[in-house]
């Protein structure tokens, strides 16, 4: 019998390789896991769970039991906090490879705070048991989390700052900074892919005046906007702008 065209023409699809999932991709840029001995990585991704999330859908709320360590596949999320007048306050956003939760894990609280899904997002659960034995057994990854700590603890301060004392440009600039130094590892090269809308989400201001700053940073060269996101084109005045004395891809931000 002959084949189809198709058929006659392609190689076997036994000898095609398929292509890797986005949790694989996803954990390529994760410094913490790459640290990690092979067998033990092996362990690690058969113990993640993977949530789904649609736009606007919550991926927890306050005062939900923390099951472990969260990390971003795909998508944005914002991590904000929601006052007893109904206002919230917007904390900060993660992107893909960016990790969060682990001090409410660590404590075994109560979530105080929400998370919830900005476009169509992917997130993975470590649970709090693997990242027990893993703190417990791996100097690596212990310091790993307690450097993650350290930069969360820094983020806040700076985020309080900010939300006490900086104008909406700083502002809109330290949120775009940010999803850059959560981008660091991904190879996207300055190209974020962002929308104005999400950015002032995460900002927690219009979007009108979200767009008037972006405009003042495209006409210093700091970014271009495009459909679809943005590109930042100098890294160093994108970091002058946001106010941040130090050096990029040192410190990942919210991630």
């Amino acid at each position: 019998m002959r084949g189809s065209p198709a058929q006659a023409n392609h190689p076997s699809s036994a000898n095609r390789r398929p292509g890797r999932c986005p949790v694989d991709k996803m954990l390529d840029v994760v410094p913490w896991y790459k640290g990690l001995p092979e067998l033990e990585r092996d362990v690690v991704r058969s113990e993640l769970r993977t949530v789904s999330l649609a736009t606007g859908e919550y991926l927890f709320r306050p005062g939900s039991r923390s099951p472990g360590w969260y990390g971003v596949v795909e998508g944005l999320v914002k991590w904000s906090s929601p006052g007893t007048d109904g206002r919230t306050l917007s904390l900060a956003g993660f992107s893909t490879g960016s990790w969060f939760g682990e001090a409410t894990m660590i404590r075994r609280e109560r979530f105080e705070y929400e998370v919830v899904a900005l476009r169509p997002s992917r997130i993975v659960i470590l649970p709090r048991d693997a990242c027990e034995r893993l703190w417990n057994n791996n100097i690596e990854f212990t310091k790993a989390l307690m450097t993650h700590l350290a930069q969360r603890v820094n983020w806040l301060m700076g985020s309080y700052t900010g939300n006490m004392l900086l104008d909406v440009d700083t502002t809109v600039a330290r949120a775009v900074a940010a999803q850059l130094d959560a981008e660091l590892y991904s190879g996207t090269h300055g190209r974020l892919k962002i929308s104005q809308e999400e950015i002032a989400s995460l900002c927690g201001v219009s979007r009108q005046r979200c767009n008037t700053a972006l405009t003042r940073l495209a006409r210093a060269g700091v970014l271009q906007t495009h459909y679809g996101g943005l590109t930042v084109l100098d890294t160093d005045a994108l970091y002058r702008f946001a106010k941040i004395s130090r050096t990029p891809g040192t410190d990942r931000g919210p991630a």
